[in-house]
């Protein structure tokens, strides 16, 4: 990355017109239909018809400890399951990631929260389970209103399988629009310094409900697939009395794609598709699979 390079959002406002987004129809090719619809329109087993046979999720019993759900959560928070299902007798009860993690490792960040508490007292009981029918407007909304980009729809066996921001990537790729990346509107992302603690940045992850943050004036971002991988190194905080403490500098930071403007929507999706971290930027803008998800809706 050029050193020249700066990449400011801390004073970058939110810009709340978002008609040009809005002047472009969305159309999916239904395997079920010959005809393109609106992906408003669509139904789960429309767009997603896979997911409808085989049960794909990933899965860890409510009674186990929190050690071993971070240790999952670290191979999963970057995938098309993104959340680990927490069970019980063989059904779903609750959902565990990265945001359940971290607010409750900001009230006790110490090896206890990881070898005393079980998946039960952290998850979120919270869980929505759609049907194939439910219509993809219906499911972002619903996912908007729970402020997760996660979900569940039953298969054909009774199984379920997980329905995420980053797996409607898939979908994204196969619509066929003329939207591009300059028209989704533009966000602010908060940031840190390389000076502030793991403690600031948990706080700052929580107070605005945002999983990503930027390092200030580079194209460096830290989540909690990041902190987590952290955690384990340290042995889950055995014998570290002070992790919040540390500094920024103490994480692996990863960088941020720059991408092109003029990029379209579904070759955004692919390109997304392809990267261990989806996350990427462009001179304007910041986005993540849930704000391609939301331009496409």
């Amino acid at each position: 990355m050029n050193n020249n390079f700066v990449f400011n959002l801390k004073n970058r406002l939110y810009k709340s017109n978002n008609a040009r987004a809005r002047e472009y129809d969305t159309l999916f090719s239904s395997s079920s239909n010959q005809k393109n619809l609106k992906l408003s329109d669509c139904t789960i087993e429309d767009i997603l018809p896979h997911l409808l046979v085989y049960s794909s999720m990933a899965t860890i019993d409510s009674k186990e400890k929190m050690w071993v759900a971070t240790s999952m959560l670290v191979r999963f928070l970057e995938t098309f399951t993104n959340n680990l299902v927490a069970m019980e007798n063989d059904s779903p009860v609750g959902m565990l990631g990265g945001h359940e993690v971290l607010k409750e490792l900001a009230k006790n960040p110490t090896h206890s929260f990881f070898s005393d508490l079980t998946v039960r007292q952290v998850m979120n009981k919270n869980l929505y389970i759609a049907s194939p029918t439910t219509k993809v407007s219906d499911l972002l909304k619903k996912m908007q209103y729970m402020q997760r980009d996660f979900a569940l729809v039953q298969n054909e066996d009774g199984g379920h399988s997980t329905v995420s921001a980053r797996r409607l990537l898939e979908v994204g790729v196969l619509c066929d629009t003329r939207m591009k990346v300059s028209d989704i509107p533009a966000k602010s992302i908060p940031t840190f310094n390389r000076d502030d603690t793991i403690e600031t940045i948990v706080k700052q992850m929580l107070q605005n409900d945002t999983e990503i943050l930027i390092l200030e004036n580079t194209p460096q971002f830290v989540n909690p697939q990041i902190i987590f991988k952290k955690i384990v190194e340290l042995n889950y905080l055995d014998s570290v009395d002070n992790f919040f403490d540390l500094k920024a500098t103490a994480l692996n930071l990863k960088n941020g794609r720059i991408i092109s403007e003029n990029t379209t929507i579904p070759e955004m999706c692919k390109i997304m598709l392809g990267m261990k971290h989806s996350f990427v930027m462009t001179l304007n803008n910041v986005l993540t699979p849930w704000d391609l998800v939301l331009a496409l809706s």
